[in-house]
């Protein structure tokens, strides 16, 4: 994505995150890698990012011990990968605004199913389930962008399974209209999922509308420097132009299966004007201003 010499060049701090990058298996879920330690982020034993507040920097159990704690779910902009600093993270901002931490369950392309996953264990597992979540999906739609590959129960391969999935195929690959129906299922069903689990719990709930570079009005110049938005090889030029053809119909479920549960659904949405590191990813700002969002909606939630 993007073009990875000139971003690390105007963003130094970005050497950290593709020196640090590793994927590991837990079961057949891949998480980053635990107990990374390094000038700009540092992960757990479970491999989830730290996150902060007060001071303190938290594991997503630490979190879970706490009398009060939220969640933020997510992909890799959740995570935060290439914002420095564990303290610009969304779930650390969230809880300097609402003054009671909040677990940073990002992943390597997490999708719903898994994350529903995560949060039963944790909602099982825990002294006192969390007070709100903030789930945010795009991790479902960016995956199946890879492949074109979805299965209305299981979703696209992971980033590990792609090739794979590809060579099973021949390169004969199924009619994309056809797919996207499957992943517009598949989505629909695990926000469901988690919807019914955090009202059978009392846990409030946002969605968060996240978006990306290809639906920025206006590139900045750090952006157009850093060659957003343009493909390097037939593998990007493929993702980029699956994520531009579905993206309205990945939005529209999105926003109607919100209003069908009565869940906000936070965020620019189709059309934004925050800032990126690569196409997918936020920078420091572009962080702050979706958290302002999520903020406002979470406040409605908790009243």
């Amino acid at each position: 994505m993007a073009n990875y010499q000139n971003i690390m060049r105007l963003r130094p701090e970005v050497r950290d995150f593709v020196r640090n990058r590793r994927w590991v298996h837990r079961g057949d879920v891949i998480t980053y890698g635990a107990n990374v330690q390094c000038g700009s982020f540092s992960t757990d034993a479970r491999g989830y990012r730290h996150s902060t507040f007060r001071g303190q920097t938290l594991s997503v159990a630490d979190c879970a011990r706490s009398d009060r704690y939220g969640l933020v779910l997510g992909p890799s902009n959740v995570y935060g990968f290439g914002l420095a600093g564990n303290e610009n993270t969304m779930p650390s901002l969230l809880a300097e605004r609402f003054g009671f931490p909040f677990g940073n369950v990002g992943l390597p392309e997490g999708n719903s199913r898994t994350l529903f996953s995560i949060l039963l264990g944790i909602a099982a597992r825990a002294p006192r389930p969390p007070s709100v979540i903030v789930h945010i999906s795009g991790g479902d739609y960016t995956n199946f962008c890879y492949t074109g590959l979805a299965d209305p129960l299981f979703g696209s391969p992971n980033l590990k399974q792609i090739e794979m999935a590809l060579q099973e195929r021949k390169g004969r690959l199924p009619p994309p209209e056809k797919q996207i129906e499957s992943l517009l299922s598949f989505t629909s069903l695990w926000i469901r999922a988690i919807a019914e689990l955090c009202h059978a719990r009392g846990i409030a709930l946002v969605l968060g509308h996240d978006t990306t570079f290809f639906e920025k009005r206006q590139p900045s110049e750090i952006e157009i420097q850093s060659e957003l938005g343009k493909p390097f090889g037939p593998a990007q030029e493929r993702q980029f132009a699956m994520h531009k053809r579905f993206a309205t119909d990945y939005s529209n479920r999105r926003e109607g299966l919100a209003g069908r549960l009565g869940i906000p659904l936070a965020g620019p949405g189709m059309s934004n004007d925050i800032g990126f590191v690569d196409e997918f990813h936020y920078d420091r700002e572009g962080t702050r201003a979706l958290c302002d969002d999520f903020a406002a909606a979470i406040e409605t939630v908790l009243r």
